[in-house]
């Protein structure tokens, strides 16, 4: 049995992390883009008394992409609030089953909204951006990709706790009463 969930957690481990990174390096273009849109936007009002209506709408998408896309990242890391001091006060077995708990959540509700995520996207495709002539379907697109890309992070870190709780390799550190892969 902890073969086979090893087996998975390296097959997801070799998705998960290229990803993860992709998704960052996507995000570091997209900040590149607001910083560019903001400064040309700041140069259009203060040299030439001339708006850029869409720069504005386009550096939000980009913000929202941004936060999506690095969003597995972070979660596979551990980089977001850790509940540290309740989790110190925990025996190590009880803060297993807990975060095993915690993750099991997370990955429920990150199904649903990706379920809820395909409807979002289909009532973009009757929406126009305000600004950009630009179906919001395609801006709303990278949400489900998102989710769908956390869900796989969300399964590895419930497989290598129950890798954990078995005694077995897992490749975890705790941050808080939230797993992370070590190393990562």
């Amino acid at each position: 049995m902890d073969g086979l969930l090893q087996r998975i957690v390296a097959a997801l481990g070799r998705v998960n992390g290229p990803l993860g990174r992709a998704g960052r390096g996507v995000a570091a273009l997209l900040l590149a883009v607001m910083l560019a849109l903001a400064l040309a936007q700041i140069v259009a009002r203060g040299l030439f008394d001339f708006s850029l209506d869409w720069a504005e709408e386009l550096a939000r998408v980009a913000l929202v992409w941004l936060v999506l896309l690095v969003a597995p990242q972070a979660y596979r890391s551990g980089a977001h609030v850790a509940i540290v001091s309740f989790a110190n006060a925990l025996p190590p077995r009880l803060l297993a089953l807990v975060s095993l708990f915690l993750n099991a959540l997370v990955l429920w509700i990150l199904l649903v909204l990706f379920r809820e995520s395909f409807g979002f996207w289909r009532r973009g495709l009757e929406i126009t951006a305000a600004t950009m002539d630009v179906k919001m379907a395609w801006i709303y697109a990278v949400v489900p990709v998102a989710f769908f890309a956390l869900i796989l992070v969300g399964v590895e870190l419930l497989l290598r706790m129950l890798l954990q709780l078995r005694g077995a390799p897992s490749g975890i550190a705790m941050e808080g009463a939230m797993p992370a892969v070590a190393g990562d």
